[in-house]
């Protein structure tokens, strides 16, 4: 690792020991007090501290020489909050909707360029069918009906700038594989309100997904029902995808999205 680079590396952990340090003690503490805590110098803390101070990470008491966590980290706390809210409200409505369509259901999110399930339930054939999935797993956003959906909140712009960089592996016949075939997919999910993954990831699963919004209208979250293409027929679509978009409308109504779909 160059030096330059393994400074930086070091700067960032002494900075994340310093803000797990304010956050453990739950009250304001001098430099000495951190200094002593993180096993650093404090002219060390105090550069640290002060650029902190000017990302407001960190404030500093107006009568004392104390610091303490800035209101700038509600900001971050806020976004995985957010996340975890959504997993909590959406459960009993992803269960009574894999009642009612008996196929499973995904539940996932963004993560840096690839989505990642935060929930799943089984459907009642299960055991006759099981798909490579569970609660963690990352999968690619350009071959997945979710992954489509979570990307699409991004210009056209930023979806190349995503992509560019990231192979996009064949996996089957159907895989979309390059990127302007892509945003023309992604220009129809945004048009129709949902997404399709037509046995593109996973040879004989047939998926469709649709988005969950938060109180700011941003996307922030899919909900997919995924199945063999001979349970998830062309026949049985139009009342699967009427079940999926009406679950996910009540999601987001529970998330504080108000406007019609």
């Amino acid at each position: 690792m160059p030096l330059k680079e393994e400074n930086s590396v070091q700067s960032v952990e002494r900075v994340l020991s310093i803000l797990e340090y304010l956050a453990e003690e739950k009250k304001s503490c001098r430099i000495t007090e951190i200094a002593n805590a993180v096993n650093l110098h404090k002219s060390t803390v105090h550069r640290l501290l002060k650029t902190l101070m000017n990302k407001g990470y960190i404030e500093k008491e107006i009568d004392s020489d104390k610091y303490l966590l800035g209101t700038k980290v509600l900001f971050l706390a806020s976004a995985v909050l957010d996340r975890m809210d959504v997993r909590n409200i959406a459960r009993a409505y992803i269960e009574k909707l894999s009642e009612k369509v008996n196929e499973v259901i995904h539940l996932s999110i963004l993560d840096g360029d690839e989505a990642v399930y935060i929930d799943k339930v089984e459907g009642l054939r299960h055991g006759s069918v099981r798909m490579n999935s569970q609660i963690g797993k990352r999968v690619p956003l350009y071959c997945t009906a979710m992954g489509k959906i979570l990307i699409s909140k991004f210009n056209n712009e930023e979806i190349i700038n995503i992509l560019k960089n990231k192979e996009m592996k064949k996996h089957t016949n159907n895989t979309i594989t390059n990127i302007d075939d892509f945003i023309k997919e992604i220009i129809d999910v945004r048009k129709n309100g949902y997404a399709v993954d037509e046995m593109e990831c996973e040879e004989g699963i047939r998926c469709i997904a649709a988005p969950i919004y938060d109180r700011k209208g941003d996307i922030t979250a899919s909900i997919s029902v995924s199945g063999p293409v001979f349970y998830i027929t062309e026949e049985k679509l139009p009342y699967i995808k009427k079940e999926l978009l009406n679950t996910a409308k009540e999601i987001s109504k529970q998330l504080g999205y108000l406007k019609n779909y």
